[in-house]
């Protein structure tokens, strides 16, 4: 595919990084279609690559570098450059379109993280779930791979509604995670999963759907076509207008590769949901169940749960605090930080226990996000669509890097049916 004649660099991250005395940038991708970060001497990016802005064909860059440089650059060259950038899906164009429209057309959306945050390889994958359950910090072994009846064959009461589990990577929240999931897997007769995760991107909806299964190195997670069908009667097809964020977001991946895991055998299905921002209602201190889109939506929740005749159980991939240099902050986080960070969090949980959504926000928006709790409107969205129940927090952790430059607080919680 030929690359374009006036190319148009994609909104990606320039980031300075210095290597062996030398200057670079690294190109990094936010969507993650680039198959891997670009990495250009300084001078290329600020002299050529900047250059590229739909507007400038080769001999235009060409002319441009001579007139403030006083360097010709060989056209050739610049050529090249081009069109390894345009493979690299740089650039807007039939290139990138392309990758757009696979993804689109696919049944099934890859494991995006699979051999980088966990690993990709089956065997090795279940060997290090397993290692976090029987942890120090985990829950300790699996010992059931279907809830237990009680001695008449009925499931213990109350009935599980959902779990919270963390989405950060498994490197540092894997045996917290196993406190939600072991309960699940134990407790749980469910077979939809309704997972509600974070978009950490920008996107135009509240909501945001896909109809793609979701590959892990375990097998797929098989997407509820029925549900989602009831999902879109209520709410339309702009669900899926920001169906890309789909592609690269971590928070549901990582819950499907635990449910996976787990369940092994036993058939389910899942509902993949991103939620996105509720910043605007937070600054203007508005309890979000008055914001129709979102009121339409958990209602349309609750309607599709009772119209499916199936067993659904909720589960929020969510992380709590986000706090320290990394995140904007001046200060490294230090002991005193934290322990402000814990009593936030506990005081927070206190409300996700009660199954108190107008309280959750409120406790956030009482401090104006302070502590940058990520997983705020897609908790927010569970505790509405559970209906009446009681949570309890299973575990709490805190995850800080040595210089104190971040730390992201999470937790693992189950919710049952009030009686």
């Amino acid at each position: 595919m030929a690359a374009p004649e006036r190319p148009r660099l994609r909104p990606l991250l320039p980031r300075r990084q210095d290597w062996e005395g030398q200057a670079l940038v690294v190109l990094e991708d936010p969507s993650r279609f680039c198959p891997s970060p670009i990495v250009l001497p300084i001078d290329v990016y600020l002299h050529v690559v900047r250059r590229f802005d739909g507007r400038n064909t080769v001999e235009d860059v060409q002319r441009l570098i001579l007139e403030a440089t006083s360097l010709r650059v060989d056209a050739g060259f610049l050529r090249k450059l081009v069109d390894d950038l345009d493979r690299s899906l740089a650039f807007e164009g039939p290139t990138y379109e392309a990758a757009v429209e696979a993804f689109r057309d696919a049944t099934e959306r890859p494991a995006a993280l699979a051999g980088r945050s966990y690993e990709s390889e089956p065997r090795r994958l279940a060997a290090d779930l397993n290692r976090f359950f029987r942890s120090r910090g985990g829950a300790g072994r699996l010992a059931l791979a279907a809830p237990k009846p009680t001695s008449n064959g009925a499931l213990p009461a109350p009935r599980l509604r959902g779990v919270v589990s963390p989405h950060i990577d498994f490197g540092r929240g894997g045996p917290v995670y196993t406190w939600a999931y072991k309960r699940l897997v134990e407790e749980c007769d469910a077979d939809v999963f309704v997972i509600l995760g974070v978009a950490h991107q920008a996107c135009r909806s509240r909501f945001v759907l896909t109809r793609k299964d979701f590959a892990t190195p375990l097998g797929p997670a098989r997407t509820d076509q029925a549900f989602v069908d009831l999902l879109v009667r209520e709410c339309g097809d702009q669900l899926f207008n920001d169906e890309l964020t789909h592609r690269t977001e971590h928070s549901i991946e990582f819950q499907a590769v635990f449910l996976r895991h787990v369940l092994g055998d036993r058939p389910f299905t899942i509902v993949p949901i991103l939620v996105g921002s509720f910043h605007d209602l937070l600054k203007r201190r508005v309890d979000p169940i008055a914001d129709p889109e979102i009121a339409r939506f958990i209602n349309a929740l609750r309607g599709a749960e009772a119209a499916s005749g199936r067993k659904v159980a909720y589960i929020g991939g969510v992380d709590l605090c986000h706090v320290g240099p990394e995140f904007g902050d001046p200060d490294p986080v230090d002991e005193e930080s934290r322990g402000r960070i814990r009593a936030f969090d506990r005081a927070l949980l206190d409300r996700a226990e009660a199954v108190d959504p107008e309280g959750w926000f409120r406790a956030v928006a009482d401090v104006g996000d302070r502590w940058r709790v990520c997983g705020l409107a897609a908790t927010y969205t569970m505790l509405h669509a559970i209906g009446p129940s009681k949570g309890e927090v299973l575990r709490y952790d805190q995850a800080v890097d040595e210089r104190g430059r971040a730390c992201v607080s999470f937790a693992s919680m189950i919710f049952r049916e009030a009686l």
